[in-house]
């Protein structure tokens, strides 16, 4: 898919593209797919604190995997995941100490939506959504759709790396990866993102006014 080709269907009010291959990827999805807009996720959603609600939980201390079921209902932040079930499997790297969690979701569907920096939020949902922090990854598999801005991607499975907001698509047994765009909203979206970012004074701009006052 070339710029050209991506700039034609931006023009349309809405486009629905299905992709006959059985992969494929996204290699800057802000400047072709669902994320057209500016918009990136809040780095600082993984300082925050994490509450897990279930109405059961179980843990096996040996093997270190934490059970969470029944109306599973995860925070951190601005990051939220909602599902049947939620296994936990934590491990600690023997060279840098570091904790490693990775959290593997189930339900019909299970969901996970996080806000970004404009406000709008990023949805995944699948019949099963592995996440892992560490590595800013997060796979979804079966019934697999990434909505965002009012476009959608969906495909057997989708992978999308948090961090450098690439995604990957694939089907399965021949069927196609579809993918939905909505051009307006992704051109308001985007025209009130530029509009904020003009606001914004600059630190350097900042810095010199108050220099100025100094003197």
């Amino acid at each position: 898919m070339n710029v050209l080709f991506i700039k034609k269907m931006m023009k349309a009010n809405i486009s629905r593209i299905t992709f006959k291959s059985n992969t494929f990827k996204v290699i800057a999805l802000t400047c072709s797919l669902i994320l057209c807009s500016p918009a990136y996720a809040d780095k600082t959603d993984l300082e925050q604190e994490i509450t897990i609600k279930s109405q059961r939980q179980a843990a096996d201390l040996k093997n270190k995997i934490a059970s969470y079921l029944d109306n599973v209902s995860i925070r951190q932040g601005s990051i939220s995941i909602t599902a049947d079930v939620v296994k936990v499997f934590s491990s600690v790297d023997k060279k840098s100490g570091e904790k490693n969690d990775t959290y593997l979701a189930k339900g019909k569907p299970a969901v996970f939506e996080q806000q970004l920096e404009d406000g709008s939020f990023i949805t995944l949902q699948a019949d099963e959504i592995t996440y892992n922090p560490n590595s800013n990854t997060i796979t979804i598999s079966g019934n697999a759709l990434v909505k965002q801005a009012g476009s959608e991607v969906s495909g057997n499975e989708i992978t999308y790396n948090t961090l450098s907001e690439k995604l990957e698509a694939q089907s399965a047994n021949n069927q196609s990866v579809t993918t939905i765009l909505q051009p307006t909203i992704l051109k308001k979206q985007k025209d009130t993102y530029e509009k904020t970012k003009e606001e914004k004074p600059t630190e350097k701009a900042v810095k010199k006014e108050g220099d100025s006052s100094d003197n």
